[in-house]
């Protein structure tokens, strides 16, 4: 986890976990290996397998990895902000949200280590009045404890902001295992 941004800036670069790219970048040379010789078994349907496995293992690898490749979270004392690039595409004042939802997010399975399902999920309204999300996972950067260390004392200020039981609750555990074993998320 990278610290810090400047001299002056107190915020955190949300590191990206490279296990996700690389998974995409493998399954693109598969796919990059495996289309022509799709094409070239034949077969009646041979220009649609082709084209579900070129879409499947080259096209949606390759976004993945620009999605990916390109999108920063900085957290800030006051904000959450992602950035494609130099351009700034969302930004989650901690006194804009409405809500924080803490979760598991398994949806990779009973396999990987429980310090990767961690999930938090800020909503908040733009200006137009519309609600808007921003979830961060520990499948897809290395840390996501400081966002808990700067959501901690606005969840402190504004017990509103966790509406639910559940995620009273999955949220003091997660700012209680900071900087424990069980906390760090290395992998």
């Amino acid at each position: 986890m990278e610290s810090h941004l400047g001299a002056s800036s107190p915020s955190t670069v949300l590191t990206p976990r490279p296990l996700v790219r690389n998974l995409a970048l493998a399954v693109l040379v598969l796919g990059i290996v495996l289309t022509p010789a799709t094409w070239l078994d034949g077969g009646p349907h041979r220009g649609l397998l082709t084209a579900a496995v070129a879409l499947l293992m080259v096209v949606l690898p390759l976004w993945a990895v620009w999605w990916l490749r390109g999108r920063t979270i900085i957290v800030h004392p006051d904000r959450v902000v992602v950035r494609r690039g130099e351009r700034e595409v969302r930004s989650f004042a901690f006194d804009d949200l409405i809500e924080v939802r803490p979760g598991r997010d398994a949806s990779v399975g009973a396999a990987t280590p429980e310090f990767w399902n961690k999930s938090v999920t800020l909503i908040g309204r733009t200006t137009a009045g519309r609600r808007r999300g921003l979830k961060v996972t520990a499948q897809t950067v290395e840390s996501i404890d400081p966002l808990l260390v700067a959501l901690a004392p606005v969840v402190a200020r504004r017990p509103d902001l966790l509406p639910h039981d559940v995620h009273r609750a999955l949220f003091e555990e997660y700012v209680r295992d900071l900087g424990t074993e069980r906390g760090t998320q290395r992998g």
